[in-house]
């Protein structure tokens, strides 16, 4: 709810950035507090052999409830722009947000929680156990790996759409709805795949995916590129929602038994630095243009290149 005061506080650029800077690390940080007690009391709750059926449906059920409250705001920022209060429209969608979220938190606090047996170890053992598990390595550079790739892939693409290839808000509520649709209509094929956690299966074929996605992104000129929008986000919800399994399930089921809790915070802890390191990428370095923005997709594709091989070298290993 803060970021949509922002543009009220200060007119000032280097004013607004390090206020959303200080708003961005405050939302990461207690999102992902959030999430690693979620992760273990969720996995808790659910039987091994129904953590991809029950992963399946959360990603449908999300995804139908995301578009069609994207279609509801697509309409009513269209509506706000043209009347010349832009701004106050992104205020009622962060109204909205904040409302959902009060609601998902008061839910969790009175829904039963069953009782975690975590290992008592040292709090530098926290970091060191994760980080010299071998098996649990490749789990740590494929997530930090996709992170980095999807997070640079993506840095700039709403800014891309919006003032460079000038879609209207309308049009951008459907790329959401196409996004939300392929990840929620793929979540039972990826299900499937994941059931076995043959992992290759669905690391492999999401390298790919996002590999093209991207292509598409980088050679295709801004005035075909408008037409191909919707084949891409329907190829990034595809592999969103590939990915979105073994963010599930892998990552716990290869921490040690009684130590997940330090496994998942270990995991998220790399990921945060990825993330935070992003931004700075940004503001340093890959300054906004349409050549600059070109540019991060292709840094997205050779990533997902690397991932592809790095991942397929540590199976062969493994088998």
């Amino acid at each position: 709810m803060c970021f949509a005061f922002i543009p009220f506080i200060s007119k000032d650029l280097s004013i607004r950035t390090i206020l959303f800077f200080i708003f961005a690390t405050i939302y990461a940080i207690t999102g992902e507090i959030g999430y690693i007690t979620f992760v273990n009391w969720r996995m808790t709750l659910i039987k091994k052999e129904d953590r991809t059926t029950f992963a399946t449906t959360r990603n449908i059920l999300k995804n139908t409830v995301v578009l069609i409250f994207s279609l509801i705001m697509g309409v009513i920022l269209d509506k706000f722009t043209a009347s010349g209060y832009e701004l106050y429209g992104f205020m009622f969608l962060f109204l909205i947000v904040f409302i959902i979220a009060f609601i998902d938190i008061t839910l969790r606090i009175f829904t039963y929680k069953p009782e975690i047996v975590q290992e008592k170890i040292k709090i530098k053992d926290n970091v060191l156990i994760p980080a010299r598990d071998k098996k649990f390595r490749k789990v740590l550079v494929t997530c930090g790996l996709n992170r980095f790739a999807y997070g640079i892939g993506t840095m700039y693409l709403n800014i891309f759409l919006l003032r460079y290839l000038k879609i209207g808000y309308m049009y951008y509520s459907i790329l959401n709805i196409i996004l939300n649709l392929s990840d929620a209509f793929s979540s039972k094929f990826w299900g499937n795949k994941s059931k076995e956690r043959k992992w290759e299966k669905v690391i492999l074929p999401m390298s790919i995916i996002f590999i093209i996605a991207f292509t598409i992104l980088l050679l295709f000129s801004n005035s075909y590129l408008i037409y191909l929008l919707p084949l891409v986000y329907i190829l990034l919800g595809f592999g969103s929602s590939s990915y979105e399994m073994y963010d599930h399930i892998a990552i716990y089921e290869n921490a040690k038994e009684k130590m997940q809790t330090s496994y998942v915070t270990f995991e998220r802890f790399i990921e945060g630095i990825v993330t935070m390191f992003l931004p700075i990428l940004s503001y340093t370095i890959f300054l906004e243009s349409n050549n600059i923005i070109k540019v991060t997709f292709a840094l997205s594709i050779i990533t997902y290149l690397f991932l592809f091989i790095y991942f397929k070298i540590k199976t062969k290993i493994v088998d």
